[in-house]
């Protein structure tokens, strides 16, 4: 049997780890999806997430940002993460069970990459940069990008 999170923002994946209000945990038999539930989380700090999907058995995580130490930590327990990913839930559970999910997907319906994040080094504040662009931008120091 195989788990997978989804960092939840609505039925959106949530941009963030660390701020997901809940995850919907998916249990595969052979790959076919066996059941699907939500685990909220909203009150949550990092760490205890992380317990509680170690608990879940959980060993896929699908979400956005990812701070190291979160990334860490479930790397340490044999989680293989798919960060920085966008676009509706159902949809990057969908480009997963395709075997196409790549971190750093755009995700349209259907589990179609309509396109990359694109990460740089940059600094400062303008185009590329990483702060407050929808380009993809550069690198924020503590913050997990594959």
């Amino acid at each position: 049997m195989h788990k997978i999170a989804i960092a939840l923002f609505g039925s959106r994946v949530s941009p963030r780890f660390d701020c997901a209000p809940g995850f919907r945990v998916v249990e595969l038999d052979n790959g076919t999806i066996n059941s699907s539930r939500e685990v909220y989380t909203e009150n949550f700090n990092a760490a205890q997430r992380i317990s509680k999907l170690r608990e879940l058995g959980v060993s896929t995580l699908i979400c956005g940002g990812i701070d190291m130490f979160s990334a860490g930590q479930l790397d340490h327990h044999g989680v293989k993460i798919y960060s920085w990913i966008t676009g509706e839930a159902q949809d990057a559970l969908e480009c997963l069970l395709q075997g196409k999910l790549q971190p750093g997907f755009m995700l349209a319906a259907g589990g179609r990459c309509c396109g990359r994040w694109r990460f740089r080094q940059g600094r400062g504040t303008g185009p590329g940069s990483g702060f407050g662009n929808s380009r993809g931008g550069g690198r924020r120091k503590g913050w997990y990008n594959p």
